[in-house]
């Protein structure tokens, strides 16, 4: 098993790819790093996600803001504290603004937002409308600059949610004996993912 698991990652690291100008496929929902065979940047982001609001409860909009600088891509959820890999919905964006739109990662619609061409943009607004109480969430986003400079993980001010501060999703294992095996093929399948999404998130 273990074999066939390691030969499929090597099997994917030379995968032919073709550049998404128009946006991240829903491939790079898992790993959020664009396949441009730079280094993610390590210092300090320029780019900020922002927020219109410091709490929520289900049904209300919130404004989300990225912004900082002039960008070319990106790519950004709603994620609870600690839950890397469990994009919360629901994005929508204004009518008209063409700069950005939803992305559907595996399974959920309108999970996170992209970009929608490679234009030097200085800012991009969107909402999310939660459709119940996820509990206290961060909006998690990667930047592009341009081809060899982007950053990831930038991460806004914590959301609290004002009914219910437990993170919705079931992100957490429990460190019982028995879950072992199916916390060590659950890392390997996320390795899997982030190697296909590093090579998909292309601009």
């Amino acid at each position: 098993m273990d074999v066939v698991l390691i030969a499929l990652v090597l099997q994917c690291c030379v995968v032919a790819v073709s550049g998404y100008p128009g946006g991240a496929p829903s491939s790079s929902c898992a790993g959020m790093v664009p396949g441009h065979g730079a280094a993610v940047q390590a210092g300090a982001s320029p780019y900020t996600v922002t927020m219109n609001a410091s709490t929520y409860t289900a049904g209300d909009v919130i404004e989300v803001t990225v912004s900082g600088g002039t960008f070319r891509g990106l790519l950004v959820q709603a994620q609870s504290p600690g839950c890397f890999g469990f994009p919360l919905p629901s994005f929508s964006v204004m009518s008209g603004d063409t700069n950005v739109s939803t992305l559907a990662c595996p399974g959920q619609a309108n999970s996170a937002i992209t970009h929608t061409s490679r234009s030097d943009k200085t800012q991009a607004t969107f909402y999310w409308t939660p459709g119940q109480d996820l509990g206290h969430i961060n909006f998690r986003a990667t930047v592009v600059q341009n081809f060899n400079t982007f950053w990831v993980n930038i991460t806004s001010p914590e959301l609290r949610n004002s009914v219910n501060p437990v993170p919705g999703p079931s992100c957490q294992t429990n460190g019982n004996q028995d879950n072992a095996g199916a916390d060590l093929k659950a890392h390997i399948v996320f390795s899997i993912l982030s190697i296909l999404s590093a090579l998909f998130f292309v601009l």
